[in-house]
């Protein structure tokens, strides 16, 4: 009973493993959108997303608290304003995907849990920087990280729910 306990535990340190690298691959190689400052697909938010629909909450802000911190690494960006950001934004995604998902579940589905993600995401940016700048120009700027943390997210979840349909099957019956 002890041996299968710890084989699944086995199997799922390595899933979260394959997506935290995963989630590392694809924030390394994701092009900016020109020319639009800072902004990104967010690609690395599936592996977020995936991990909270197969694993849970709590595996979900561990995924993108170090996938953030691994992927500043990684690029060679342990600024604190880049480093902050990135896991200030991912963290706070992930919480607001994870409270939609299990309060509002019935009512939205993976495209709009994804959504209010990649808002919550440049929100959280948003306030990062301006806290660190206290440039109030920054306000004029935010409906556009609005508007475009909604269409990413749009996009982030059509790709989720595809990739979740498709390996469901797969990973919960860990084979």
């Amino acid at each position: 009973m002890k041996s299968t306990r710890s084989h699944i535990k086995l199997k799922e340190l390595i899933y979260l493993s394959i997506l935290i690298a995963l989630g590392i691959v694809l924030n390394l190689i994701e092009p900016p959108i020109s020319p639009i400052p800072g902004a990104k697909l967010g690609l690395a938010n599936i592996v977020i997303l995936l991990t909270l629909l197969f694993f849970g909450e709590s595996e979900a802000i561990i995924v993108a608290l170090l996938r953030a911190i691994l992927s500043a690494f990684f690029k060679g960006m342990l600024h604190p304003i880049p480093l902050f950001t990135s896991v200030g934004g991912s963290i706070m995604a992930a919480i607001a995907m994870i409270l939609v998902y299990n309060l509002y579940r019935k009512h939205f589905s993976i495209v709009g849990i994804s959504i209010i993600g990649g808002i919550v995401n440049n929100l959280a940016q948003f306030f990062i920087i301006l806290y660190i700048t206290k440039n109030s120009a920054l306000w004029y700027y935010l409906p556009i990280l609005l508007f475009l943390g909604g269409i990413s997210g749009w996009a982030i979840g059509l790709i989720t729910k595809i990739l979740y349909t498709k390996t469901k099957t797969v990973v919960k019956n860990g084979s």
